[in-house]
């Protein structure tokens, strides 16, 4: 039993309770228990010694009712009373109002003929609960583990994207001082000659004096050589005083930071907002290979139809293999949305690395059309009749989902989910990501 629950009675609020009333919603020590007794016979009292929430009072608990238990609800599977059917749906009342509600004398006879075979169900799994439970456990263990598991990485990327660019600013800071320095004069350079003006005065006066007593043998020549050195290097101090004025006066008097556009800077933020997801498929990273009636760029992620005029002659193959026994998932872009006829344009999916591009090679894949429509072949679920007309334009993002354990691929367009689009893919076939142009001067791109 929980915490000692107080007797309601102000007068007894410091007695211990020993049961509970529902229709009251009070709790009752000996001597309330005994009045109530008296006054309500029929009311549904609980023994405090029995777990409340495990007992049945024949009572509806939605707060407010207070009322028998003489509906069931098909739908929810529960037990309900009339408030909870009412037609009116305001605060409590309403719940199952437009339920497949049944009286409990309409459905007795079911759920009679029905126990004995639950129950034997029941026995069968109460023979195995304990283990499950257990395993229950360690699957819970495992799932807290990967999850912590998880935070730390993130929280170790996270910590070194800190550093690096905490670090990179103390470099710039640095930096701005050292540029300015070498292009200007150091401030400390202007604290250690502030004085420069009266040591050019004794300096000028001294030299002076030398000037005229230079051959007086009394005088050291290595006191007068010194003074001279003086001298060129109070010269030299104003010299550079001069040439940094100087040098201010015709500049722009600015070292800049790059960037200094808003919209660059916005963009490197967007990309630090965006940096990192949180999935349970594992992206596949791959480049466009080599092939026949198209060109990719250098870094293999983006390939143009530019041969072969139009037809199915153009299928481009992924060169990482999708893996097996696990969800994973890659986008790819239209750049250049070009329909030169009517066509389906371009087929996205999976298929075998050997297609000689044929024109038929779609028939060896699971691929759905972006072109006209958003239909699919081999294995489709039929179910993208509905967007026929809904075609792609320039820009739009396709995320592609292939489970190979079910054996399904689902596909999203700008963040829009289209649900399954091809079933019964083989789950022990060697498949790779697929793209297939019809188009000549058509662009897709692999989004990293």
């Amino acid at each position: 039993m929980d915490a000692q629950k107080k007797c309601s009675l102000k007068k007894h609020i410091d007695i211990n309770a020993i049961s509970y009333c529902q229709e009251c919603n009070k709790y009752m020590c000996n001597k309330c228990e005994n009045l109530h007794n008296d006054l309500f016979e029929d009311h549904h009292k609980m023994d405090l010694k029995e777990n409340i929430s495990e007992f049945f009072t024949g009572i509806c608990k939605e707060p407010g009712h207070k009322t028998e238990l003489e509906f069931y609800c098909k739908n929810h599977n529960k037990l309900c009373c009339a408030c909870c059917i009412s037609k009116i749906k305001e605060k409590d009342y309403g719940q199952h109002s437009e339920c497949e509600v049944y009286s409990l004398e309409k459905i007795k006879d079911e759920k009679k003929n029905k126990l004995a075979e639950n129950i034997k169900i029941l026995e069968d799994l109460s023979a195995k609960i304990e283990n499950s439970i257990n395993e229950l456990k360690k699957i819970t263990e495992k799932i807290n583990e990967n999850k912590e598991e998880l935070k730390l990485k993130i929280s170790k990327i996270f910590t070194q994207i800190r550093s690096a660019i905490n670090q990179r600013e103390d470099e710039l800071l640095l930096e701005v001082d050292k540029q300015y320095n070498k292009l200007f004069i150091d401030e400390e350079f202007i604290k250690k000659n502030k004085n420069l003006p009266n040591k050019i005065k004794k300096s000028i006066d001294k030299g002076n004096l030398i000037n005229k007593e230079w051959d007086n043998n009394k005088i050291k020549l290595n006191s007068n050589i010194n003074d001279c050195l003086d001298i060129e290097n109070n010269i030299k101090d104003i010299n550079i005083i001069n040439e940094a004025i100087e040098k201010f006066n015709s500049t722009n008097n600015k070292i800049l930071f790059y960037p200094d556009n808003e919209n660059e800077i916005n963009d490197f933020i967007n990309q630090i907002k965006q940096f990192g997801n949180i999935s349970d498929a594992f992206k596949l990273k791959f480049k466009f290979k080599q092939g026949q009636n198209y060109s990719i760029s250098n870094n293999g992620l983006v390939a143009t139809k530019n041969n072969g005029n139009g037809g199915w002659n153009c299928t481009i193959i992924g060169d990482k293999e999708i893996p097996k026994n696990k969800q994973s998932e890659w986008r790819i872009k239209i750049t250049n949305f070009k329909i030169t006829g009517n066509s389906w344009n371009v087929l996205i999916g999976i298929g075998p690395n050997n297609p000689n591009n044929q024109y038929n090679f779609y028939n060896q894949c699971w691929a759905f059309n972006c072109g006209q429509n958003y239909l699919c072949l081999k294995g489709s679920t039929n179910q993208y009749n509905n967007h026929e007309n809904k075609m792609l334009k320039m820009g739009d993002i396709i995320k592609i989902i292939v489970d190979r354990k079910l054996g399904n691929l689902s596909f999203e367009i700008n963040g829009e989910n289209y649900g399954i689009a091809c079933s019964n893919i083989p789950k022990d076939d060697i498949l790779y990501p697929i793209v297939m142009i019809t188009d000549q001067g058509q662009i897709v791109e692999i989004l990293e």
